[in-house]
């Protein structure tokens, strides 16, 4: 149905491109618009989304620009010209709060909580459009108009388009997938943005004239609209994003790169003109997208630390990040005279787990007894992956009798719940521990390592599912 709905909106703009009577294009226009709306109502029926409001906001704000253009085309046919402002103006402009109300909803439903890099981006984009509408929009139609309220109005249609490239930035730039509903959204969002940029200008110039180019590319608009709530994955554009993107796409980052170079580009273009320059303006959007910026990349190195130091698997932390913090919390033990212990682990038959049930289920084995372990341990004791099947734990504070109460509450805990792996399939995994502490076995960060390990392997020659510490066996 949506590829029946772009065909047919491709076939009325290639009539509409014909030098056919006023009439006609009247008649056309506002059919394509009515269409739309009526055709977001109806998707809504059947495709029933989560979030029903923000599409019916959608068609809402459809249905009075449908509403607007009847009375901006009839009007004059059937009454008199239409004065400037006038009632269709009251309907064309609640168009845009409506579908902004509707694209509200549809962003706080994919991502609920606080986006950071999104929020950072979306506040960029639209810091640049803003100046760049203040500057070529908004200050020329209120300038242009003849009455108090014809300025109002003029500069309301640029400021609502603002408006809504807020919320739609926000919604395009945000985490989660990009199904293809939502890409045809983006595609009404330009086309409608696109359309009432040049509108806006041509106005300002005095060059506009209902029935032209233009209204190809809001007929094409309203066509993008009625396609993208006439597709199946409309019902999945509200669903809510996992995570937000870790890092900076190529594609994303030359956007934002050219909204950033946007305010002085546009004090140069105005000098060039000789134009109003709007310093203070251009300054003040300057030092905000230096700052947005420099708060994009501070994200961005922090996402990538937390990448290099946490494994991707387990989200457990990375040996590299557990052999410094050893030396850091060793130095720390060795200035403040207290103790510091250190577990090693390593899944006993894990080579059988990946043989018999495959690597993906070895995967699921490990990344349950991390969190068994994250759940076991005591707040600002350090847990990563060492390597492998093999786990390690830091235990800043601990003496030998609390690190051995801690590796045996870690082995019963794996021991104890079978691991669920499919909907019919249970496994049961064990552990191997080493113990050593500090200062009490060894004296350096190397022995306190290769005490563990080497008690790790004594646990497994006593035959698994065993703590060994210095002191001997933790009997079960």
């Amino acid at each position: 149905m949506w590829v029946i709905a772009l065909l047919v909106g491709a076939a009325v703009i290639g009539v509409y491109a014909f030098a056919l009577p006023d009439v006609v294009h009247a008649a056309l226009y506002t059919g394509v618009s009515a269409v739309a709306a009526v055709t977001v109502f109806v998707a809504v029926r059947l495709h029933r989304p989560r979030v029903r409001l923000g599409w019916w906001l959608l068609g809402a704000g459809q249905a009075a620009a449908t509403i607007a253009d009847a009375i901006f085309f009839g009007w004059p046919a059937l009454v008199a010209p239409l004065p400037f402002p006038s009632v269709a103006d009251a309907f064309y402009l609640a168009q845009y709060p409506l579908s902004a109300a509707g694209l509200l909803l549809l962003v706080r439903s994919r991502t609920p909580g606080w986006d950071v890099p999104s929020i950072v981006d979306a506040a960029i984009v639209t810091a640049s459009a803003a100046l760049l509408s203040w500057v070529f929009l908004i200050t020329p139609a209120a300038a242009s108009g003849t009455t108090l309220a014809g300025s109002v109005v003029a500069a309301s249609y640029p400021a609502s388009d603002l408006l809504m490239l807020v919320v739609a930035a926000r919604l395009l730039l945000g985490a989660g997938d990009r199904p293809v509903a939502l890409r045809l959204l983006a595609g009404y969002l330009a086309a409608l943005f696109t359309a009432d940029a040049v509108y806006a200008l041509q106005v300002n110039a005095g060059t506009y004239q209902a029935g032209g180019w233009l209204d190809l590319i809001w007929i094409a608009s309203s066509t993008l609209l009625a396609a993208a709530a006439l597709h199946p994955s409309m019902r999945t554009v509200d669903v809510q994003a996992p995570a937000a993107p870790p890092l900076v796409s190529s594609h994303r980052l030359a956007l934002l790169a050219a909204a950033s170079v946007l305010a002085p580009a546009t004090l140069v273009v105005q000098h060039i003109r000789d134009a109003p320059l709007h310093v203070y303006l251009v300054a003040t959007i300057c030092a905000a997208l230096f700052l947005l910026v420099v708060a994009r990349l501070g994200h961005q190195v922090d996402i990538q630390r937390q990448l290099a130091i946490t494994d991707g698997l387990t989200r457990l932390r990375t040996r590299r990040f557990f052999d410094e913090t050893l030396e850091t919390e060793v130095g720390r033990a060795e200035r403040d005279t207290r103790p510091v212990a250190l577990l090693l682990l390593d899944v006993d038959h894990f080579k059988r787990i990946n043989d018999r049930y495959g690597h993906s289920i070895g995967d699921l084995v490990l990344v349950e007894i991390a969190e068994r372990l994250r759940n076991c341990v005591r707040t600002g004791d350090v847990v990563a992956r060492y390597g492998g099947e093999e786990f390690a734990v830091l235990l800043p504070g601990a003496s030998p009798v609390d690190a051995s109460m801690i590796a045996e509450r870690i082995r019963a805990a794996v021991e104890a719940t079978p691991i669920p792996v499919s909907a019919d399939t249970s496994i049961t995994t064990t552990v191997s521990v080493g113990v050593a502490t500090l200062p009490t076995n060894v004296s350096t960060s190397s022995d306190l390592v290769l005490l563990a390990d080497r008690l790790l392997y004594t646990s497994k020659e006593a035959g698994r599912n065993r703590v060994a510490t210095p002191a001997g066996l933790v009997t079960r």
